[in-house]
């Protein structure tokens, strides 16, 4: 795995590199740490950052968000203290965003990061994320509220402590839907 990872590792940290370059090696990374990420500790130090600053990039947004979605779903417990909490801020502001396919991925990824890493999640982290979610909640896209909500139900469950201020902020949306 060693030459794979150094060779994508390049392509990643290249700054002049082709658009379509930049993205396969974003994926390629997605799933090498996905695949391998509890043998390469050092190695996360390392790339996590920088799948952070690409995660701030608006041209490899979309393609980070899909690719950290998938290392939070590795079966390994990985340590991405060098990606969370930092990414929670930005994933929210994305759902402020008018790109409905970075909103969706943006969702399944806040999604999969609260039910495998909750422990990353302060309180404030989570009032940024619900600051962002109540336009999410209404009958003009429902895929993006079923999404919404399947998240905010693993919030609750994940932090009993928000239980009572999520159904205020949350509810009414919700019942405009019924």
């Amino acid at each position: 795995i060693k030459p794979i990872y150094e060779s994508t590792f390049a392509k990643l940290k290249a700054a002049d590199i082709d658009q379509e370059v930049k993205e396969r090696a974003i994926t390629c990374m997605g799933q090498i740490v996905y695949t391998f990420g509890d043998h390469m500790q050092s190695e996360l130090q390392v790339s996590l950052p920088l799948l952070l600053d690409r995660l701030r990039n608006e041209i490899t947004r979309l393609t980070c968000v899909k690719a950290i979605t998938k290392i939070a779903s590795s079966q390994f417990k990985l340590n991405l203290n060098p990606l969370l909490p930092e990414a929670f801020p930005v994933l929210a502001s994305f759902l402020r965003k008018n790109q409905r396919a970075l909103k969706l991925s943006s969702l399944q990824l806040i999604d999969t990061l609260v039910k495998n890493y909750r422990d990353y999640l302060s309180s404030e982290t989570i009032g940024i994320i619900l600051n962002e979610v109540p336009p999410l909640i209404n009958e003009s896209d429902l895929h993006i509220s079923q999404l919404t909500l399947n998240m905010l139900t693993s919030l609750i469950r994940s932090h009993l402590a928000f239980l009572a201020i999520i159904p205020q902020t949350i509810l009414p949306e919700a019942l405009v839907l019924v």
